[in-house]
């Protein structure tokens, strides 16, 4: 991509050279061809090295039209200002367009000043040793006044366009770095075989809802729920098979809640764990019954079951409906009595869901 835009700059501004030059050749051949005729042939050899570096880009050799560009507008920086002298300020122009090529070409701050200071050297050069008296073909006046507004409108010309083209790779890099970070922000985030939140985030959404839980009276509720058998499952089916099960699993919990609020997120393993705010008790123990239903629809084959000839799912559900403060830190003992609940399903026969409220004794009244 970086390669890209250079190449884009410089076909730019080897276009812009290239065009540039026009206005100066106009005059040359309407006021005295003959008088300028050396300058007028310089600058056709100038314009076809501006024209050879899209060229030389078109044969995928960057590095030699990146040469090319710089060494052409220094010579002709150097070269036409011997011709025509130093108060036309053409060089100045063309010491804007080296420089620029400079500052997009160096990457080592080192050799940027050296490439800078040579550069500022040869235009010091022409524009103290090439006087009118001393050019081979001074521009009279009143023109050579004209021409060196000309060149200072050139100039700050190709600045506004180099700005503005700067401006425009910033601006796309910062959107490739915005696209990159929330892809990267998403990949940490995300369990990469189910597609859902990973424990980092439902860490993040516990402490998020009980934080809001403290400061306002509602309802918070949290589902834990596991796979049964999956351990069997996967001895006679393959482990392929368990993430496709998992997979499929995955999608009935998903469709099994409406809220974007809802979150469900992978455990680890088999085990899953959904965050209902504002859910009471009742509507909780509602969704995890409805969610075990889902997932034993589902039909897939368990024959090592000693539950059901299908995928079954137990799950332990634990509510808290009121604004309390935690003696322990964060929302974990919330899940702690989703996990009590868990394991109680599992011994009653699992296949079912089991509420416990959230344990009394890591909880206080807000007020107290």
């Amino acid at each position: 991509m970086q390669r890209r835009r250079q190449i884009e700059l410089a076909n730019q501004i080897g276009l812009f050279g290239a065009v540039a030059t026009a206005p100066y050749q106009l005059f040359y051949y309407l006021y005295d061809f003959a008088y300028f005729n050396s300058v007028f042939t310089a600058n056709i050899v100038f314009t076809l090295g501006y024209l050879s570096v899209l060229v030389l880009n078109g044969m995928r050799r960057y590095g030699l039209a990146q040469r090319t560009l710089l060494i052409n507008v220094n010579i002709q920086m150097f070269v036409v200002t011997a011709l025509i002298g130093a108060d036309a300020g053409v060089h100045l122009f063309y010491f804007t367009i080296a420089a620029v090529l400079v500052f997009m070409k160096q990457r080592g701050r080192r050799r940027y000043i050296a490439h800078m200071a040579l550069l500022g050297t040869l235009y010091m050069t022409s524009h103290f040793l090439f006087t009118p008296s001393r050019a081979l073909s001074p521009v009279p006046a009143p023109w050579v006044n004209v021409m060196y507004v000309g060149s200072g409108i050139g100039v700050l010309t190709l600045l506004g366009i180099f700005l503005c083209l700067f401006r425009q790779q910033i601006d796309h890099a910062e959107r490739e770095l915005m696209l990159l970070s929330r892809h990267f922000k998403t990949l940490s985030d995300t369990d990469p075989l189910t597609g859902l939140a990973n424990r980092r985030v439902l860490d993040e959404a516990l402490e998020r809802e009980w934080s809001r839980l403290s400061r306002h009276s509602g309802a918070l509720s949290i589902i834990m729920c596991d796979i049964d058998h999956f351990k069997r499952f996967n001895d006679r089916y393959g482990h392929d098979a368990g993430d496709e099960c998992l997979k499929r699993v995955t999608a009935a919990l998903k469709e099994g809640l409406s809220r974007p609020s809802d979150l469900i997120a992978r455990y680890g393993g088999e085990e899953f764990v959904i965050v209902l705010p504002n859910t009471a008790a009742q509507g909780a123990r509602h969704i995890a019954d409805r969610l075990c239903q889902a997932v034993e629809a589902l039909e897939i084959p368990n024959e090592d079951s000693s539950t059901s000839a299908w995928v079954t799912l137990s799950a332990g559900v634990s509510s808290t409906e009121a604004a309390v403060t935690m003696r322990a830190t964060g929302g974990g003992v919330l899940l702690k009595g989703a996990d009590q609940a868990l394991y109680q399903a599992k011994t009653s026969g699992r296949n079912r869901a089991v509420y416990l409220p959230c344990p009394t004794n890591a909880l206080e009244p807000s007020g107290a």
